[in-house]
């Protein structure tokens, strides 16, 4: 007598393999989450010293006086900051005066794309604030 071998899965096989993969992915998917959390706000800090880089060209080369708004930036900085909407982050400049302005940079998703807070102004120092929008007390970024 010959031995016949099923090539087929069984229902407990299939079983098994499902929930290998589901235990896989419930360890890799909030660190992936993480780790996108953490590139927007990186790429959001970026983004600041990018824009005090420009406001200090537009202030030197425009009679010593901050922009009325961001648009006034337009050839000085990326155009998706002139929009103000990069990277799961919104940029809001206010110009105080004509030597004093300072920036947030707020996530669109509070958790989800950006879990922390920015605040820049003409001293040049990023600062954060988890809970809410930064200001300018909050602790530097360094």
């Amino acid at each position: 007598m010959r031995k016949t071998y099923r090539s087929s899965f069984v229902l407990v096989e299939i079983m098994v393999v499902i929930a290998i993969i589901s235990l896989v992915a419930a360890i890799a998917i909030p660190n992936l989450l993480r780790v996108r959390m953490n590139t927007n706000e990186i790429s959001a800090i970026t983004a600041l010293r990018n824009m005090y880089s420009s406001l200090i060209m537009y202030y030197s080369s425009n009679g010593n006086s901050y922009p009325e708004q961001l648009a006034n930036l337009t050839g000085y900085l990326n155009q998706a900051l002139v929009d103000g909407e990069k990277t799961g982050y919104a940029f809001n400049y206010i110009r105080d005066s004509a030597n004093k302005f300072h920036v947030n940079a707020n996530p669109l998703i509070p958790g989800n794309t950006g879990g922390r807070y920015f605040y820049l102004d003409e001293r040049s120092v990023v600062r954060f604030n988890e809970s809410g929008e930064a200001g300018a007390d909050d602790p530097s970024t360094k």
